[in-house]
């Protein structure tokens, strides 16, 4: 247990050192910003070029004939939306001003299930496991791009529209970035039901990318991290904490289990949306408070706060996991 916890948090500690000590060897801001394109395109060959590899190989190697499975998507999809509303109550009973009710919503809705759950459930639980974690957060994107953003923005500065809803719907779902996943789980399902075997060596090749996928998107975060404002948001940060670590897993843990997920593949399913519903805010969750003028200073905060409480969170998960 304690390797395997040890393992999975090393590769975060050492993508986020290695991404600080970058900023640091930056000496001026021509240079932060060359870096910071350096990293952009890291980022975009590993959701493009690597994480299909992944998907690829674990759906072309899984048996999927159960119906249930259908239902993963949507308690993903459940768990996101669940996020961004307790993340505007709380606001609301805090009386936190609109900007300051923005962060929130993000901070609530915005999960980092790509590259930290899909790794610890790689990690703790096997192979398998990654093509559930797809399955779960199948519509992520959709779910930021459709309902996230637009919401973000009205409690934001009020940013002139490039263009209408249909033409937003038609940039979504060509994005490279979604379709990189789509297709990559398209093609993996069709090796599937090919008639052809998954090479032997697929297996060395997963174990080697799931963790450096893991890290080189890590990196970039180190990069940006800011670290004072955390004290000035501390009540804001812990109230996100709730809602990721506790309110939505245990809801959508419990609405798993009355939609008989617990029977699922001896259980693993149930698994992976425990893993999955209880991953701290995405990096992701700090592009909208820029756009549209909410407090970024709460959003960075919450942000880094909870990504470090992964360190107390993840050995309760394992523990959890490993006890069903």
């Amino acid at each position: 247990m304690i390797l395997t916890f040890l393992y999975a948090i090393g590769i975060i500690a050492v993508g986020l050192a290695l991404g600080k000590l970058l900023r640091l060897r930056c000496k001026d801001e021509q240079a932060i910003a060359t870096m910071q394109k350096y990293l952009s395109f890291t980022t975009k060959f590993v959701i493009i070029g690597l994480s299909p590899i992944i998907i690829i190989g674990a759906f072309w190697n899984v048996q999927l004939e159960e119906v249930r499975l259908i239902l993963l998507p949507i308690l993903g999809v459940t768990a996101l939306v669940l996020g961004g509303i307790l993340g505007i109550v709380f606001a609301k009973l805090r009386k936190l001003d609109r900007p300051q009710t923005g962060a929130m919503f993000v901070s609530g809705s915005f999960t980092n299930v790509g590259s930290f759950g899909t790794l610890f459930c790689y990690v703790f639980l096997g192979e398998a496991s990654i093509v559930f974690a797809a399955m779960y957060r199948l519509f992520e994107e959709f779910v930021y791009y459709l309902i996230g953003f637009p919401i973000a923005k009205l409690y934001g500065q009020q940013v002139r529209s490039n263009g209408s809803r249909k033409d937003m719907f038609r940039k979504l779902v060509t994005d490279p970035f979604i379709m990189a996943s789509f297709c990559a789980i398209l093609f993996g399902g069709l090796l599937n039901a090919a008639p052809i075997d998954r090479p032997a060596f697929y297996s060395s090749i997963i174990d080697i990318l799931v963790p450096l996928t893991t890290l080189l998107l890590v990196v970039p975060i180190g990069f940006n991290m800011k670290v004072k404002a955390v004290r000035g948001y501390l009540k804001e940060c812990l109230a996100v904490s709730s809602i990721k670590f506790i309110l939505v897993p245990v809801i959508i843990t419990s609405l798993a289990l009355l939609l008989g997920m617990g029977q699922v593949y001896d259980g693993l399913v149930l698994k992976v949306i425990i893993i999955m519903s209880a991953m701290p805010p995405a990096f992701i969750s700090l592009i909208p408070p820029q756009l549209y003028k909410l407090d970024q200073d709460l959003a960075n905060s919450s942000w880094l706060l909870n990504t470090a409480l992964l360190l107390i969170v993840l050995p309760v998960l394992y523990l959890i996991v490993g006890n069903l």
